[in-house]
């Protein structure tokens, strides 16, 4: 983007803080599903394995657009498709508001997936490309708001949702549907005005190059190498989400201290987020991913080593989940840095392949973790991916 004195100027920083504001209302209904689950069974009468099956097909929504994206995504404007796909989620959560049957609201989750991860790929390029001075800074700043929309989450719907009254599941569908509708319309017309100074203007150099090479990028092995990287890293990071209050519970702590602990890490990982920028002033995003995600895979393991022995007084426990969750709270952000600076031509298929390999991970580590945690408990689990997250530095090593 052509910046004046080489600065931001007010409409510029207006188009990013409404991305931040839209993926803060994003993160409120990605990681407020579980919240509401026990109501959404209620109301539809279905069990906890037809429950997790939104999840699963919200994922598999994600992962399809994902691919396209990482084929064709270079034929597209960023910001309108940023624009479009939050647009499409919106509609498809209001929709599940309305939804009369358990099998239409599993097609809106699969619709609804598919708009979130085509517009959170998007704008994940669309900013290394239109602000590359500023990149360290509004890249992890993007995933810093996330991480605030996910702290809201939990209030957000114990406030709006009463378990006595099972159709009220559907009020936070309908609340984050609306803003978000309503904030990308905004987006939208906001940004018309900046569209010709943007790389955005004239896509057809862009769109002859992809159609003639679609899967350019995939014929690179650094390309897989980052995808392996992200499926260690994610498999840690949502396998931990998933299974870790579960395996509190089972060494003796109560259901809200188990819930705590989990908080914590969150909380040094939203901290780290928006402290991430001021990390990359002094080391490069391959750096700081290295050895922010050794040093927070140290602090996990000892974690769920010691967690036998801290049941009764899980502070020091928590302290370590703290810490780690501080030192990889902006790995995705890194991730992401390297990948879209590996591929400067292929900037939106760059940004897939760290979303790719979450929605990989997102769709077998919680499996895999379940299976063997019923014939060994969820130590060796929990151990198991916190040996991945350091394996997932090792690619990053690989690649020059």
């Amino acid at each position: 983007m052509k910046l004046k004195n080489g600065r931001l100027e007010t409409r510029h920083i207006l188009l990013v803080a409404l991305a931040y504001l839209i993926f803060s209302v994003y993160a409120i209904h990605v990681n407020g599903v579980g919240t509401n689950a026990p109501v959404m069974m209620t109301y539809y009468q279905i069990n906890a394995a037809k429950q997790g099956f939104f999840i699963t097909m919200q994922a598999i929504g994600s992962l399809s657009a994902l691919i396209y994206i990482a084929l064709y995504g270079e034929r597209y404007n960023k910001i309108n498709a940023f624009a479009f796909g939050f647009f499409v989620s919106g509609v498809s959560l209001i929709l599940a508001g309305f939804a009369p049957h358990y099998i239409v609201l599993i097609f809106l989750f699969m619709l609804c997936g598919a708009g979130f991860s085509s517009a959170d790929t998007m704008m994940n390029g669309a900013i290394p490309e239109l602000f590359p001075k500023y990149k360290n800074t509004l890249l992890p700043l993007l995933h810093a708001f996330f991480g605030v929309g996910a702290m809201i989450a939990p209030i957000f719907f114990t406030i709006i949702v009463n378990p006595d009254i099972p159709k009220t599941f559907s009020i936070p569908f309908l609340v984050i549907g609306s803003l978000l509708a309503f904030f990308v319309i905004v987006f939208f017309i906001i940004t018309r005005r900046l569209i010709p100074e943007t790389p955005y203007a004239d896509m057809s150099t862009n769109r002859k190059r992809v159609s003639d090479n679609p899967a350019e990028i995939f014929k690179s092995a650094k390309a897989w190498l980052f995808i392996i990287s992200g499926i260690c890293y994610f498999s840690f990071y949502i396998g931990l989400m998933s299974w870790l209050p579960t395996y509190c519970q089972t060494i003796g702590m109560d259901f809200n201290l188990s819930g705590v602990v989990l908080t914590m890490f969150f909380t040094g990982n939203l901290v780290m987020r928006f402290c991430g920028p001021l990390f990359l002033k002094k080391i490069t995003p391959r750096k700081a991913f290295i050895i922010f995600t050794l040093v927070s895979a140290v602090l996990a393991a000892s974690a769920i080593i010691l967690s036998p022995f801290l049941a009764d007084n899980p502070a020091i426990m928590m302290i370590l989940l703290v810490a780690c969750g501080f030192m990889q709270g902006s790995n995705v952000a890194f991730l992401v840095l390297m990948c879209t600076a590996t591929f400067p031509e292929r900037i939106a298929s760059a940004s897939s392949l760290t979303f790719i390999s979450a929605s990989i991970a997102a769709m077998t580590a919680p499996l895999w973790m379940g299976a063997l945690a019923e014939l060994t408990g969820f130590f060796i689990p929990l151990l198991m991916v916190c040996i991945l997250l350091a394996v997932s530095v090792v690619p990053v090593i690989l690649i020059k």
